[in-house]
Protein backbone atom coordinates (compact mmCIF):
# COMPACT_ATOMS: atom_id res chain seq x y z
CA UNK A 1 0.00 0.00 0.00
CA UNK A 2 2.69 2.32 0.78
CA UNK A 3 4.39 1.63 -2.33
CA UNK A 4 1.57 2.53 -4.33
CA UNK A 5 0.96 5.46 -2.11
CA UNK A 6 4.60 6.50 -3.29
CA UNK A 7 4.26 5.98 -6.66
CA UNK A 8 1.04 7.67 -7.39
CA UNK A 9 2.94 10.46 -5.24
CA UNK A 10 5.74 10.26 -7.71
CA UNK A 11 3.35 10.06 -11.15
CA UNK A 12 1.54 13.66 -10.01
CA UNK A 13 4.50 15.44 -9.59
CA UNK A 14 5.69 14.69 -12.42
CA UNK A 15 2.39 15.22 -14.83
CA UNK A 16 2.18 18.53 -12.92
CA UNK A 17 6.18 19.56 -13.90
CA UNK A 18 5.49 18.45 -17.34
CA UNK A 19 2.09 20.47 -17.44
CA UNK A 20 4.10 23.42 -16.05
CA UNK A 21 6.48 23.35 -18.22
CA UNK A 22 4.21 23.40 -20.80
CA UNK A 23 2.55 26.63 -19.77
CA UNK A 24 5.76 28.19 -19.29
CA UNK A 25 7.15 27.92 -23.01
CA UNK A 26 3.80 28.46 -24.53
CA UNK A 27 4.50 31.88 -26.00
CA UNK A 28 1.99 34.50 -24.97
CA UNK A 29 -0.37 35.27 -27.21
CA UNK A 30 -1.20 39.08 -28.06
CA UNK A 31 -5.14 39.54 -27.45
CA UNK A 32 -4.65 43.13 -28.44
CA UNK A 33 -4.51 41.78 -32.86
CA UNK A 34 -6.89 39.09 -34.07
CA UNK A 35 -6.57 35.57 -33.12
CA UNK A 36 -8.00 33.17 -35.61
CA UNK A 37 -11.33 32.34 -37.10
CA UNK A 38 -14.07 35.00 -36.20
CA UNK A 39 -17.72 35.31 -37.46
CA UNK A 40 -19.69 38.83 -38.03
CA UNK A 41 -23.13 38.87 -38.38
CA UNK A 42 -25.57 41.87 -37.95
CA UNK A 43 -27.94 45.02 -39.96
CA UNK A 44 -26.80 48.04 -41.65
CA UNK A 45 -28.67 51.53 -42.78
CA UNK A 46 -27.70 52.67 -46.55
CA UNK A 47 -28.78 55.40 -48.60
CA UNK A 48 -28.51 54.88 -51.88
CA UNK A 49 -28.49 57.30 -55.30
CA UNK A 50 -29.11 55.22 -58.63
CA UNK A 51 -28.31 57.98 -61.04
CA UNK A 52 -29.27 58.21 -64.57
CA UNK A 53 -32.36 61.02 -65.34
CA UNK A 54 -34.77 60.46 -63.72
CA UNK A 55 -32.65 59.33 -60.52
CA UNK A 56 -33.50 57.19 -57.75
CA UNK A 57 -33.02 57.23 -54.22
CA UNK A 58 -34.35 56.32 -50.88
CA UNK A 59 -33.58 54.46 -47.46
CA UNK A 60 -32.93 50.87 -47.82
CA UNK A 61 -31.97 47.94 -44.79
CA UNK A 62 -30.02 45.26 -45.23
CA UNK A 63 -28.11 42.60 -43.37
CA UNK A 64 -24.45 41.34 -43.47
CA UNK A 65 -22.58 38.20 -42.83
CA UNK A 66 -18.78 37.74 -42.49
CA UNK A 67 -16.27 34.72 -41.68
CA UNK A 68 -12.89 35.54 -41.71
CA UNK A 69 -9.34 33.67 -40.82
CA UNK A 70 -6.92 36.66 -39.90
CA UNK A 71 -3.44 35.96 -37.54
CA UNK A 72 -0.39 38.55 -37.33
CA UNK A 73 1.81 37.53 -40.03
CA UNK A 74 -0.12 34.87 -41.59
CA UNK A 75 -2.45 34.30 -44.16
CA UNK A 76 -5.50 35.95 -44.27
CA UNK A 77 -9.05 34.77 -45.94
CA UNK A 78 -12.58 36.11 -45.60
CA UNK A 79 -15.94 35.92 -47.40
CA UNK A 80 -18.55 38.47 -47.07
CA UNK A 81 -22.04 39.04 -47.82
CA UNK A 82 -24.50 42.20 -47.64
CA UNK A 83 -28.15 41.92 -48.53
CA UNK A 84 -29.98 45.22 -49.31
CA UNK A 85 -33.84 46.03 -49.92
CA UNK A 86 -35.84 49.17 -49.56
CA UNK A 87 -37.79 51.46 -52.04
CA UNK A 88 -36.56 54.38 -54.30
CA UNK A 89 -38.28 57.01 -56.03
CA UNK A 90 -37.67 59.97 -57.94
CA UNK A 91 -39.60 62.96 -59.47
CA UNK A 92 -41.09 60.74 -62.04
CA UNK A 93 -41.91 57.19 -60.45
CA UNK A 94 -40.71 54.28 -57.92
CA UNK A 95 -38.68 51.61 -57.61
CA UNK A 96 -38.46 48.52 -55.94
CA UNK A 97 -34.52 47.83 -55.55
CA UNK A 98 -33.15 44.75 -53.90
CA UNK A 99 -29.31 43.81 -54.14
CA UNK A 100 -27.04 41.04 -52.59
CA UNK A 101 -23.43 40.87 -52.74
CA UNK A 102 -20.57 38.40 -52.00
CA UNK A 103 -17.09 39.03 -52.03
CA UNK A 104 -14.27 36.17 -51.51
CA UNK A 105 -10.75 37.94 -50.63
CA UNK A 106 -7.11 36.68 -49.50
CA UNK A 107 -4.07 37.99 -48.47
CA UNK A 108 -1.60 38.37 -45.94
CA UNK A 109 -1.68 40.33 -42.60
CA UNK A 110 1.62 41.91 -42.06
CA UNK A 111 1.89 42.77 -37.66
CA UNK A 112 3.50 46.53 -38.42
CA UNK A 113 3.64 47.28 -34.55
CA UNK A 114 2.20 46.02 -31.72
CA UNK A 115 -0.79 46.69 -31.76
CA UNK A 116 -1.13 47.48 -35.45
CA UNK A 117 -2.07 45.17 -38.29
CA UNK A 118 -2.20 45.95 -42.41
CA UNK A 119 -3.42 43.50 -44.68
CA UNK A 120 -2.94 44.00 -48.40
CA UNK A 121 -5.78 41.30 -50.31
CA UNK A 122 -6.97 40.97 -53.60
CA UNK A 123 -10.34 38.64 -54.75
CA UNK A 124 -13.42 38.59 -56.64
CA UNK A 125 -16.98 40.12 -55.96
CA UNK A 126 -20.58 38.97 -57.24
CA UNK A 127 -23.62 41.89 -57.10
CA UNK A 128 -27.08 41.02 -58.40
CA UNK A 129 -29.34 43.94 -58.50
CA UNK A 130 -32.97 43.79 -59.03
CA UNK A 131 -34.78 47.13 -60.17
CA UNK A 132 -38.72 47.14 -60.39
CA UNK A 133 -39.78 50.44 -61.83
CA UNK A 134 -43.36 50.83 -61.82
CA UNK A 135 -45.17 52.67 -64.90
CA UNK A 136 -45.64 56.39 -65.31
CA UNK A 137 -47.10 58.52 -68.12
CA UNK A 138 -46.65 56.93 -71.09
CA UNK A 139 -44.03 54.26 -69.60
CA UNK A 140 -45.05 50.95 -68.79
CA UNK A 141 -43.74 49.12 -65.37
CA UNK A 142 -40.09 47.50 -66.30
CA UNK A 143 -37.69 45.02 -64.05
CA UNK A 144 -34.35 45.50 -64.77
CA UNK A 145 -31.71 42.71 -63.30
CA UNK A 146 -28.11 43.29 -63.37
CA UNK A 147 -25.97 40.76 -62.74
CA UNK A 148 -21.76 42.19 -61.99
CA UNK A 149 -19.00 40.30 -61.56
CA UNK A 150 -15.69 42.25 -60.52
CA UNK A 151 -12.11 41.89 -59.19
CA UNK A 152 -11.58 43.33 -55.40
CA UNK A 153 -8.31 44.96 -55.02
CA UNK A 154 -7.71 46.23 -51.71
CA UNK A 155 -6.09 47.14 -47.56
CA UNK A 156 -7.03 47.19 -44.41
CA UNK A 157 -5.56 48.50 -41.30
CA UNK A 158 -6.24 47.72 -37.40
CA UNK A 159 -4.71 49.60 -34.57
CA UNK A 160 -6.34 47.99 -31.13
CA UNK A 161 -5.70 49.15 -27.55
CA UNK A 162 -7.02 47.86 -24.70
CA UNK A 163 -10.73 46.68 -25.52
CA UNK A 164 -11.20 49.02 -28.14
CA UNK A 165 -10.33 48.38 -32.10
CA UNK A 166 -10.24 51.01 -34.61
CA UNK A 167 -10.10 50.16 -38.78
CA UNK A 168 -9.90 51.26 -42.05
CA UNK A 169 -10.62 49.34 -45.43
CA UNK A 170 -10.43 50.56 -48.85
CA UNK A 171 -11.19 48.51 -51.78
CA UNK A 172 -11.36 49.28 -55.51
CA UNK A 173 -13.82 47.12 -57.41
CA UNK A 174 -13.36 47.12 -61.36
CA UNK A 175 -15.70 44.90 -63.08
CA UNK A 176 -14.89 42.56 -65.93
CA UNK A 177 -18.22 41.53 -66.97
CA UNK A 178 -21.71 43.26 -66.62
CA UNK A 179 -24.91 41.95 -67.88
CA UNK A 180 -28.56 43.28 -68.04
CA UNK A 181 -31.54 41.16 -67.81
CA UNK A 182 -35.30 42.25 -68.02
CA UNK A 183 -37.62 40.00 -66.99
CA UNK A 184 -40.26 40.05 -69.62
CA UNK A 185 -37.46 38.81 -71.86
CA UNK A 186 -35.97 35.90 -69.43
CA UNK A 187 -34.55 34.63 -72.71
CA UNK A 188 -32.42 37.48 -73.47
CA UNK A 189 -28.98 39.15 -71.44
CA UNK A 190 -27.05 42.15 -72.97
CA UNK A 191 -23.52 42.95 -71.90
CA UNK A 192 -22.54 46.11 -70.39
CA UNK A 193 -19.42 48.48 -70.52
CA UNK A 194 -17.03 47.73 -68.15
CA UNK A 195 -15.59 50.44 -65.24
CA UNK A 196 -14.21 50.63 -61.86
CA UNK A 197 -15.56 51.31 -58.54
CA UNK A 198 -14.74 51.84 -54.89
CA UNK A 199 -15.30 51.05 -51.72
CA UNK A 200 -14.20 52.63 -48.20
CA UNK A 201 -15.26 51.66 -44.67
CA UNK A 202 -14.55 52.69 -41.17
CA UNK A 203 -14.63 51.04 -38.70
CA UNK A 204 -14.73 51.44 -34.52
CA UNK A 205 -15.08 47.80 -32.35
CA UNK A 206 -15.62 47.48 -28.50
CA UNK A 207 -15.03 44.10 -26.60
CA UNK A 208 -17.47 43.63 -23.82
CA UNK A 209 -16.47 39.94 -23.53
CA UNK A 210 -13.14 38.23 -24.01
CA UNK A 211 -14.34 36.51 -27.02
CA UNK A 212 -17.01 39.08 -28.18
CA UNK A 213 -17.00 42.39 -30.06
CA UNK A 214 -19.59 44.95 -31.03
CA UNK A 215 -18.67 46.71 -34.33
CA UNK A 216 -19.87 50.40 -35.79
CA UNK A 217 -18.81 50.91 -39.34
CA UNK A 218 -20.02 53.75 -41.65
CA UNK A 219 -18.99 53.10 -45.08
CA UNK A 220 -19.43 54.31 -48.81
CA UNK A 221 -19.75 52.27 -51.82
CA UNK A 222 -19.65 53.14 -55.45
CA UNK A 223 -20.93 50.89 -57.94
CA UNK A 224 -20.42 51.95 -61.70
CA UNK A 225 -22.52 50.20 -64.54
CA UNK A 226 -21.64 50.55 -67.59
CA UNK A 227 -23.61 51.81 -70.65
CA UNK A 228 -25.20 49.66 -73.22
CA UNK A 229 -25.09 50.44 -77.22
CA UNK A 230 -27.25 47.92 -78.46
CA UNK A 231 -30.20 49.04 -76.34
CA UNK A 232 -28.71 52.93 -76.52
CA UNK A 233 -28.53 52.73 -72.49
CA UNK A 234 -26.78 54.91 -70.58
CA UNK A 235 -24.15 54.15 -67.77
CA UNK A 236 -25.70 54.32 -64.10
CA UNK A 237 -24.18 55.01 -61.05
CA UNK A 238 -24.86 53.43 -57.68
CA UNK A 239 -23.90 55.08 -54.94
CA UNK A 240 -24.56 54.09 -51.48
CA UNK A 241 -23.88 56.07 -47.85
CA UNK A 242 -24.45 54.08 -44.65
CA UNK A 243 -23.17 51.78 -41.50
CA UNK A 244 -23.61 48.56 -39.96
CA UNK A 245 -23.91 47.22 -36.71
CA UNK A 246 -22.18 43.94 -36.53
CA UNK A 247 -21.37 41.33 -33.23
CA UNK A 248 -18.03 39.46 -33.68
CA UNK A 249 -17.82 36.38 -32.49
CA UNK A 250 -13.26 34.53 -32.60
CA UNK A 251 -14.44 31.10 -32.76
Amino acid sequence: MNNWKWFLSLFLFSASAVFASKYKEAPQQNTNKPQGWSLDLGGGYTWMSFSTPPTYSGNTGGILGRLSYQQPDAFFGQARSTYNLGRLSSSSNKTRFNEWYLEFVGGYCFSALKNWTITPNVGLGLDFLSDHHTGYSTISPIHLKYNIYYAVAGVETHYTWQNWMLGLQVDALPTFNQYLKIKSLSEAAWILKNRTGAAVRLSIAYRYVRNFWLEFAPYYRFLPIGASDALDLPKRNLNQWGAFLTFRFFL
